[in-house]
């Protein structure tokens, strides 16, 4: 079962945006890729999503300058005021430039983490869909992929990506240790029913979204026999969450029952959570559908792991932990 209506509009509404972007005239003289993540970069989006922006400088020598930025900005934020969606949170904050020779050079420093490298090499990797400048999007994929690959021709016969699944498995535990991090600091006076719905939200599409997001991927390097090459890692990151799920399915005889499972608890979620966020916060008010939904998370993540499982003869994860 796919997800089609979701998908269908996803596409529209980033070609539409795409087409409008495109014709903003400082991006002429940069040499910037643009692209979305989320929702957006799962086509998973339906009309009340936000609309998360990267943006990936790659030139070195001559980067964009402060001013072309801020008219770049000013130009995003007309064409989605224009189409109706969302502003951007934190006020727009997160509308920054990152150089990809950072992304790559800073893989595994202090800095991957401060200058939020670490989070734009992770989600352009898993769930990104560009909005401009295509080729350059596609590079910058095989620029991100090169480093966790050094060692490949020493290993070309038995090669494993361990570093990689590491950075995705990090990844997650990053999400997890930020989502309580704010958790704890947004928490108001005890009694304050709507903040506790806004912290069971995001709870329920860390359990979800951010999970199948990670998990996906590694099932994917989990499910290969032999050696992965940067090609096979290309292939994986350009397609959505949902697409390595089935194709899982398709690959694999025998998986079809595990992988439908994990496919029906999804579409549950995604049937949910496709609504204003008035009004999944006062749905998630109501404990017993909110202690249904919670059930179904744990459920969707001891199916995934039943997959996991059956999947990982290579014996990828167990290799990390020693």
């Amino acid at each position: 079962m796919r997800n089609n209506k979701n998908e269908n509009y996803s596409k529209l509404r980033l070609s539409e945006i795409s087409n409008r972007v495109k014709n903003i005239p400082q991006l002429k003289d940069n040499f910037l890729c643009i692209y979305t993540t989320g929702s957006y970069g799962r086509l998973e989006a339906s009309k009340n999503s936000d609309l998360d922006l990267f943006f990936l400088d790659s030139n070195g020598n001559k980067p964009t300058n402060n001013i072309d930025k801020t008219l770049i900005n000013a130009e995003v934020i007309k064409i989605c005021r224009a189409m109706e969606l969302p502003e951007f949170s934190k006020d727009g904050g997160y509308l920054t430039i990152h150089n990809i020779g950072n992304i790559k050079n800073e893989l595994g420093s202090p800095n991957d983490d401060y200058y939020n490298y670490f989070t734009a090499r992770m989600l352009l990797l898993l769930e990104s869909k560009p909005i401009y400048n295509d080729e350059l999007h596609l590079s910058c994929l095989e620029q991100i992929i090169k480093p966790y690959y050094v060692d490949f021709h020493d290993h070309s016969q038995s090669f494993k990506p361990i570093f990689l699944t590491n950075d995705i498995i990090r990844f997650w535990k990053t999400l997890c240790l930020n989502y309580e991090h704010r958790r704890k600091r947004k928490r108001k006076k005890e009694g304050d029913i709507v903040d506790k719905n806004v912290t069971h939200s995001k709870n329920l599409k860390l359990q979800f979204s951010r999970k199948l997001t990670c998990f996906s991927f590694i099932l994917q390097l989990a499910s290969f026999n032999g050696t992965i090459n940067e090609k096979d890692i290309l292939d994986i990151a350009k397609l959505t969450p949902l697409e390595r799920i089935n194709k899982l399915k398709i690959d694999i005889s025998g998986i079809e029952s595990k992988v439908q499972k994990v496919l029906d608890l999804y579409h549950w979620f995604l049937s949910i959570t496709q609504i204003p966020s008035d009004e999944m916060l006062k749905w998630l008010s109501d404990k017993n559908l909110r202690n249904e939904a919670f059930d179904k998370s744990r459920e969707f993540g001891l199916d995934l792991f039943d997959v996991l499982q059956t999947v990982d003869k290579q014996n990828i994860l167990t290799k990390l932990l020693i």
